[in-house]
């Protein structure tokens, strides 16, 4: 069972708690981008239900609806207390008795084997004392609570959780070779405060990796400026979609059909993300204008 890298020592074991116990509910709590969906996740795919759906719900869809397609299943409630106070009170209902009512059967209840994992980036006890939270359903969310601290107060663990997020994109880039980052790297990671945390570093080393050259990042490799004031994430975002497509396309040798199958990339949205970045094969090489 390998731990996700970010998850801070003293979640690990409720982490693996939380897997073991099949049904019981889960509360993962943390600012925008603390990789809480990710952790849910990884409790689902370690867990006996892990060969069942792992559904993300949707707020425009009936909860209890929802609740029935993940039978056998996970149902992943993402900012759980944005939800209205009407859908709180059915999820309630199931935590209470696993039914929720039959689709075509009136006022017969329907038995449903899913269980619940919700996230919050806010204060749901300070909500539940104002009424725009559903105070015992807070009390059935919390059988295990994993609590994700921002990463700008994670200074004694941020190179473990840089180590650990580049050997995940190593793997995911087949990018193996290369194993270590330059301290001036390292240097510069520390002095940005990371206001979109994780998944803003993550996106930042994935840029680093795909441009990486030898077997060492280095600082030249990281984004320019991903680090000054009211950093432009959508364009961090973007210049890493541009150079993933790239790669993709010089593995393949431009041959779309392999790259979209490699890539699970339908192909009108792969030639879609050509046009848009302006990518064409020059020479054997594959070049555009930079994001």
């Amino acid at each position: 069972m390998e731990m996700i890298p970010f998850i801070p020592p003293s979640q690990r074991r409720i982490a693996m708690l939380a897997a073991q116990a099949d049904g019981a509910a889960v509360l993962i709590c943390g600012s925008s981008g603390t990789g809480k969906s990710q952790i849910a996740k990884w409790i689902h795919t370690n867990s006996p239900r892990s060969g069942s759906p792992f559904i993300l719900a949707d707020r425009k869809k009936a909860l209890s609806d929802q609740i029935r397609e993940a039978q056998g299943g996970t149902l992943m409630i993402a900012e759980i207390g944005e939800w209205p106070l009407g859908e709180q009170k059915t999820l309630l209902h199931f935590l209470n008795t696993k039914s929720v009512p039959h689709p075509t059967l009136e006022s017969t209840p329907m038995l449903v084997n899913a269980r619940i994992m919700a996230t919050s980036s806010q204060q749901l006890e300070g909500r539940a004392q104002g009424g725009l939270f559903n105070a015992e359903l807070l009390k059935k969310l919390n059988v295990f609570r994993l609590e994700m601290p921002d990463l700008s107060r994670r200074a004694d663990e941020f190179e473990d959780i840089s180590y650990g997020i580049i050997q995940e994109i190593t793997r995911e880039l087949h990018k193996e070779h290369l194993k270590t980052a330059s301290p001036q790297v390292f240097e510069k990671l520390r002095g940005y405060h990371w206001p979109g945390n994780v998944r803003e570093l993550r996106n930042v080393l994935r840029i680093a990796v795909l441009s990486a050259k030898g077997d060492a990042l280095e600082v030249g490799d990281l984004p320019l400026d991903f680090d000054r004031e009211r950093a432009d994430f959508r364009a961090t975002r973007e210049q890493f979609e541009k150079l993933y497509i790239l790669e993709l396309l010089k593995t393949f040798d431009w041959e779309l059909d392999k790259t979209c199958q490699a890539s699970r990339i339908p192909k009108v949205t792969l030639l879609s993300k050509i046009q848009k970045y302006g990518l064409e094969k020059r020479g054997g090489e594959v070049s555009g204008p930079t994001v």
